[in-house]
């Protein structure tokens, strides 16, 4: 197996990026590794030569932030997110990895990998911690905006393959992120969608959550256009850095705060271990008729190892095979 990995995108690249490569190897990690960027700067980190089992791909340019992802590829040839899946479509690398400009990832893999049949559109996958101790599934969490009933049904589909082949839930949970739990709650999409999801029998579909439902754990996957779930996700990770930041600085500032913390510490570390997001951070797109895995852009070493992870276990389990089979199979 091979995994491409973008180099150069991410706050940290390309440092940080190479590193998690590293990291991945040493930590028995079997894949071989492509890094995809600018070879000079590539070799200055790996201090010339790459290990065994690590190669360079060289691409000079990078997608910025701020650029218009689809324009920015469809103009310039050499992006390193642009080779990397590149290199996917050509059957030279199984997956791709990127902690990158998110718009640019899913540009490239639609563009060059294009969509799994019977999928109309693509959908990321955001990864949550609960306080039941397992992770729950966002879906759509940004790649869609303007869902349809119809696209909320098979980003079900989609992510109760995810679940089953990548984290073993068994028959996974699905909730419709609505503004109540009744059936007639929200308007005409999601009260469609609610009616689509309830008659669909090959779904083990709960009904309407609500979006402080998510990190309760109340279902295993929580469905929603990807406006919606941008939206719940990142003021979820902005609630959660302002109370971290409140419980180190405001409560347990100052000489009595260090006493009382060190009181509180075996609580707050499990806790923090149970809330931790970073090691869920990397899922792949789903729709899109490859692996192409999404981490967060300020991944350091170890979130990318993590995705590189990621990007082999979907490949090992076959999980793109599956939402095929699955989306003929309910078509049928």
């Amino acid at each position: 197996m091979k995994i491409a990995v973008d180099a150069m995108g991410g706050d940290h690249a390309p440092d940080e990026i190479v590193r998690g490569a590293l990291l991945y190897r040493a930590s028995g990690g079997e894949a071989d590794i492509v890094l995809v960027g600018r070879e000079p700067e590539l070799r200055r980190i790996l201090d010339s030569s790459p290990p065994p089992g690590i190669t360079i791909r060289n691409a000079s340019d990078v997608v910025a932030m701020d650029e218009h992802p689809a324009s920015a590829l469809r103009r310039r040839a050499d992006t390193s997110i642009g080779v990397a899946t590149e290199l996917v479509k050509h059957g030279e690398a199984d997956a791709v990895a990127s902690a990158g400009n998110t718009g640019a990832t899913m540009a490239a893999a639609l563009l060059q990998l294009g969509r799994i049949r019977g999928i109309d559109r693509p959908a990321l996958c955001g990864m949550f911690p609960t306080t039941k101790g397992k992770p729950a599934c966002l879906l759509d969490a940004g790649a869609t905006m303007d869902a349809s009933e119809h696209n909320i049904l098979q980003f079900a589909r989609m992510a109760s393959r995810f679940m089953e082949r990548l984290h073993s839930v068994e028959r996974p949970s699905i909730g419709l992120i609505n503004v109540g739990e009744e059936p007639e709650k929200g308007d005409r999409m999601h009260q469609a969608a609610h009616a689509l999801l309830a008659g669909a029998e090959d779904l083990n579909f709960y009904g309407n959550i609500e979006g402080k439902d998510l990190l309760k754990g109340v279902t295993d996957i929580c469905v929603t256009d990807g406006f919606t779930g941008n939206v719940l996700a990142k003021g979820m990770e902005g609630v959660i850095d302002v109370f971290v930041d409140g419980i180190r600085n405001d409560i347990f500032g100052g000489a009595w705060g260090k006493v009382g913390a060190l009181v509180a510490y075996p609580g707050l570390r499990k806790f923090r271990s149970r809330m931790d997001y970073d090691p869920y951070a990397s899922a792949p797109l789903l729709g899109v008729a490859g692996v192409s895995v999404v981490t967060h852009g300020r991944a350091r070493a170890n979130m990318m190892r993590r995705a590189i992870e990621v990007a082999e276990r979907s490949v090992a389990t076959r999980l793109i095979k599956a939402i095929g089979q699955g989306v003929s199979t309910s078509a049928a």
